[in-house]
């Protein structure tokens, strides 16, 4: 190998070891505190298809549950949880728009996307949702909820059309480390969003535990 090519080699994985130093080394992770959901036993390891979402997106556990609800209504819930992840990498998760697996790999049909709301927690955090309309093959709706949350943060979604690329590519190189949450939850035969959006509440939201860390 000619020293040109050597010196090169040499260079790059010098480069490619400072950054990782410089990403990794000497971050105090967040104190923050900390959401819980403990509305379902959290697993480390499942069965596919949950457990290839945990395998691919490395949550250190996640939950998964499907729930009658009165009146004929459902509700189908995701979660997971990261005891400490670096933004960059956590862009992957956040940034999962619901549409992609529910439309371009589903049977679902996107009615409305970019809904927004804001949940005050009774220790005073807010947690931000967006959520999508979506229409089962019998074309009944399907509200979907979805909360990316990084600790010391709060929102962190990668979607965002208000934000440019420039912008998150600067996010993604913040020397930060700090725990990490995602819900997503589909709600089924609600008669209108602000029915949804009260079940899951009800149902997800006001049961949250927050704690120090």
């Amino acid at each position: 190998m000619r020293p040109l090519a050597i010196l090169l080699l040499s260079f790059l994985a010098a480069l490619e070891a400072g950054v990782f130093a410089w990403r990794h080394v000497g971050i105090t992770p967040s104190t923050a505190p900390v959401f819980f959901w403990k509305g379902a036993p959290l697993l480390t390891t499942a069965p596919p298809p949950f457990g290839d979402a945990l395998k691919m997106y490395r949550a250190d556990r996640g939950a998964e549950q499907s729930k009658e609800l009165p009146e004929g209504r459902k509700m189908t819930l995701f979660y997971f949880e990261w005891d400490r992840i670096q933004p960059g990498p956590f862009d992957g998760v956040s940034g999962h728009e619901v549409q992609i697996c529910n439309v371009e790999h589903g049977s679902f049909k996107l009615l409305q996307g970019g809904g927004k709301r804001i949940y005050r927690a009774p220790n005073g955090e807010q947690l931000y949702l967006t959520y999508t309309l979506l229409a089962e093959p019998n074309d009944k709706p399907v509200y979907v909820y979805k909360i990316p949350w990084i600790q010391g943060f709060g929102e962190w979604d990668a979607t965002d059309s208000g934000r440019d690329r420039t912008y998150r590519l600067r996010r993604s190189f913040l020397r930060y480390c700090g725990a990490a949450r995602v819900i997503q939850a589909g709600i089924f035969g609600a008669a209108s969003e602000d029915e949804a959006y009260a079940l899951f509440q009800h149902e997800v939201l006001d049961k949250l535990e927050w704690a120090a860390r």
